[in-house]
């Protein structure tokens, strides 16, 4: 009898040990799905930049002639990073990168009449790369005078968060060399104050 008994205790204890290992594997899982969305909602949502001068443009926009290469061309933001930084009132120091978000940033191109040209020349607008930006409405025809609008969804503040700006570049309609007109870039956002620059070509 106690021959037949052995192989009955052994087959259990080994029952046992299967449903011990399969719940210790399930707890880490358990409680992998609990602790993700608390360490979720910990994380804070950047806020508007803050006005007053403690938000600031870091980078900026760009305008180049170039007359020894063909096509001669007036050549806008080439190599041009744009974002911004944020300081604390009190204290006069940059706050953490990623505090504050600027809300959609526009740039903007225009040429035509101003700075000492009054009858400018027809030039056309070549987009060489919109680097993520956004073309508001269809693109301007050749002439005299023009515009050009783009869009970027936003940044954060800090160097880290700096984005490039659309590239484009201004050709005369007619070709051959650059002749006069006034070209004037502007940068916008939601939280952030205007900054323009401007050109006289060539």
């Amino acid at each position: 009898m106690g021959i037949l008994e052995e192989p009955k205790r052994e087959q259990h204890s080994i029952a046992r040990r299967t449903v011990v290992k399969a719940a210790a594997w399930s707890v880490p899982v358990v409680a992998l799905a609990v602790s993700t969305p608390l360490a979720a909602a910990s994380v804070p949502e950047p806020q508007p930049a803050p006005g007053g001068g403690l938000s600031v443009w870091q980078g900026g926009t760009s305008v180049q002639t170039w007359t020894v290469t063909q096509p001669n061309r007036v050549q806008v933001n080439t190599g041009q990073n744009v974002g911004f930084n944020a300081f604390n009132g009190d204290t006069g120091e940059s706050v953490p990168a990623g505090t504050y978000r600027s809300g959609l940033i526009t740039v903007t191109v225009q040429w035509g009449a101003g700075n000492g040209v009054p009858s400018p020349a027809s030039y056309r607008l070549d987009e060489r790369a919109l680097n993520g930006w956004s073309r508001i409405g269809a693109a301007p025809a050749a002439g005299t005078s023009g515009s050009a609008q783009y869009t970027y969804s936003g940044v954060l503040n800090g160097s880290e968060n700096l984005v490039p700006l659309p590239v484009v570049w201004l050709l005369p309609s007619a070709g051959g060399p650059l002749e006069p007109t006034y070209v004037n870039t502007s940068l916008s956002s939601e939280f952030l104050s205007e900054k323009t620059s401007g050109s006289r070509v060539p």
